[in-house]
């Protein structure tokens, strides 16, 4: 069964100015996900791809920004499988999610994310 849809659109041009901003990085990625893309040299696209899931995941469970920021609650692996933690976990076991879903596709100007949440 169905129990959220999330999609999210970010404009590489901001990454490309921001790959760089180690504060940033830090409050949006998680230490595995700072680990990974380390060991690939970090790249605008990676970072872009990640947060555009963050996003989507954070719509589908109707969690926005109006309930405070939990970017390290999100984690998403190089294959795109999602981890929660935290206060988000708590909202997906209340929602009854068994799966989350993701896919996203880039360009060279945007990068979209879509989230599929089952239970």
């Amino acid at each position: 069964m169905l129990k959220g849809t999330g999609i999210d659109i970010v404009e590489m041009e901001k990454f490309t100015k921001i790959k760089n901003d180690n504060d940033f990085i830090r409050q949006i990625l998680t230490f595995d996900e700072i680990s990974n893309l380390t060991s690939k040299n970090m790249c605008e696209g990676q970072v872009a791809i990640i947060f555009a899931i963050k996003e989507a995941v954070l719509k589908a469970l109707g969690w926005g920004l109006t309930f405070g920021s939990y970017w390290h609650d999100i984690e998403v692996s190089d294959e795109g499988q999602i981890k929660l933690t935290g206060v988000l976990k708590e909202q997906a076991e209340k929602m009854q999610v068994s799966r989350i879903h993701s896919s996203h596709s880039f360009s060279k100007n945007y990068v979209t994310a879509f989230v599929l949440l089952e239970g």
